[in-house]
């Protein structure tokens, strides 16, 4: 199966953006949340195996979101336009800046919780896929 990820991110044209991106990387997108309140609904679920956090959710920048996501011990990126974090506590948070690569975006899954699917799911795939005429 693929790993899970929760978008919370109040611009709808950037979460369709991250959704896509995640989706062809190979990761599935476990819920999407543009306010404060959705946030919380969907953290509260915990059906995700990392988040991409939006700094400036609902024009606003609480750190409550983070602060919830260190407190379950949950893995997590900010993706923001800011240059680092609001709080000091948050500095240790890998920070991903918009605008930002399909590339880019990936390196701070795998940094966050690996790559897509386990290694020994991604081997057996790759190896399904080589011709075996070059093996004989």
């Amino acid at each position: 199966n693929s790993r899970r990820i929760l978008i919370i991110e109040d611009d709808w044209i950037i979460t369709d953006l991250i959704a896509n991106i995640v989706l062809e990387l190979g990761y599935a997108v476990s819920g999407v949340a543009g306010t404060f309140a959705t946030a919380c609904r969907e953290l509260n679920k915990r059906n995700f195996d990392a988040a991409l956090l939006d700094m400036g959710l609902d024009g606003l920048h609480g750190p409550e979101i983070a602060d919830r996501l260190l407190q379950l011990k949950l893995p997590f990126g900010f993706v923001t336009g800011y240059d680092s974090p609001f709080e000091e506590r948050h500095a240790m948070v890998p920070l991903l800046h918009k605008p930002f690569t399909a590339m880019e975006l990936e390196e701070l899954l795998e940094k966050l919780i690996g790559p897509a699917r386990g290694w020994r799911e991604s081997i057996g795939a790759r190896e399904s896929s080589l011709p075996t005429d070059n093996f004989r």
